[in-house]
């Protein structure tokens, strides 16, 4: 084959392979944020911070913790990765809307990560969240009527601070964490 200097394209779609179960290529170069497609398994992304597949990604809803103990989420991943991994994990933005005069606040989670699991016995994470509330209006942060201020550590302890707000107040959506774990290529 030899050197090209031209693109690569297999003559149909989705029909020819690059290498065999026992005649494997030994190293592959590719340059930053490549992607390979498996239709079977859905998508994997090369990277610079390693390897990521659908299988290593999902959604986790906090059950809020008790009163004075942080707001905590443990997931365990769909199997064993078997080296030290990294998990990115975020969070929606959602809206309460109270008061009469009816008031909008903003409130955001802030998921705390990148989270490194280096441990290769592990085949799971815990994620933890701060809490901060803002007016809609004006995007200042909210101060309670009993001083208190964000971000709080703890969804119970900011709707009591809130005083007229419950847990159902704060949208599920809010309550998700979103998260995608990758790890180094071998």
């Amino acid at each position: 084959m030899g050197t090209h200097n031209q693109n690569v394209v297999p003559g149909s779609g989705n029909t020819y392979d690059l290498g065999t179960a026992s005649a494997r290529w030994k190293d592959i170069f590719l340059r930053h944020g490549a992607r390979l497609y498996d239709a079977s398994a859905s998508i994997w992304e090369l990277a610079p911070e390693g390897l990521t597949r659908d299988e290593f990604s999902g959604t986790a809803t906090l059950t809020p913790a008790g009163d004075g103990e942080p707001d905590v989420v443990q997931v365990t991943l769909p199997r064993y990765i078997e080296c030290d991994f990294v998990v990115l994990v975020c969070g929606a933005m959602g809206s309460v809307t109270k008061g009469d005069p009816a008031v909008t606040y903003d409130v955001y989670p802030y998921w705390h990560g990148p989270i490194y699991v280096c441990s290769p016995v592990s085949s799971g994470f815990q994620a933890h969240v701060t809490w901060d509330v803002f007016y809609r209006s004006d995007n200042r942060p909210v101060r309670p009527s009993n001083g208190a201020k964000g971000p709080w550590s703890n969804l119970n302890q900011l709707c009591n601070d809130m005083d007229d707000w419950s847990l159902d107040d704060i949208p599920t959506g809010t309550k998700t964490l979103y998260w995608i774990a990758r790890w180094p290529l071998p």
